[in-house]
């Protein structure tokens, strides 16, 4: 598994295909059906704002992205210190797996090497997702909500420091698992 950040046209052509082609994985998040019309207009809001990057498989095959920003739109990008993720998707079958956790430890690290001033970590979440709302509470604190066309969303922050400790503890705990099987 890699991430490859979007910097070539072929790059963002493989990252809108992903995209619209599994706009369903979405609709368990927004609670309806993410049709077509929302997609395209997510990509709009996102495309030329945000740093994105590709998660590719062992074959080079896309199997999930995530969108971020360092600083917020609210204040029009200037807290560099805070990286924001817009938007995360990695098909059902790398979930809940140990590929999760070492994709989202890399993707920090990356973070952590385009800018070495981060110190703080935020992202969405849909209140009436439950799941990802007790997932997120575990390592993260609301510190505000926000509301879009679908739903009420919490915005999460943690220290940067942090959640790699936390990622790396989930990581090895997952790997003795996996070894004592």
């Amino acid at each position: 598994m890699k991430l490859v950040k979007c910097v070539t046209e072929e790059d963002y052509e493989k990252f809108v295909f992903f995209f619209l082609h599994n706009r369903h994985l979405f609709d368990e998040a927004f609670g309806i059906n993410y049709s077509l019309f929302n997609a395209i207009g997510s990509l709009y809001l996102m495309l030329g704002d945000v740093n994105v990057v590709l998660i590719l498989d062992e074959q080079d095959e896309v199997i999930g992205l995530a969108c971020y920003t360092y600083g917020t739109r609210e204040n029009d990008f200037e807290d560099q210190h805070i990286v924001f993720v817009d938007c995360g998707v990695l098909k059902p079958d790398y979930r809940s797996s140990l590929v999760f956790f070492r994709y989202f430890k890399q993707l920090i690290q990356q973070m952590k090497e385009e800018n070495d001033d981060i110190t703080e970590f935020r992202f969405y979440a849909y209140r009436h997702h439950t799941y990802t709302q007790r997932l997120y509470r575990k390592f993260a604190t609301v510190i505000g909500e926000t509301e879009d066309q679908f739903a009420v969303k919490d915005i999460f922050s943690v220290e940067f420091s942090r959640l790699a400790q936390y990622l790396d503890k989930i990581e090895n705990r997952k790997r003795r698992t996996k070894t004592k099987i």
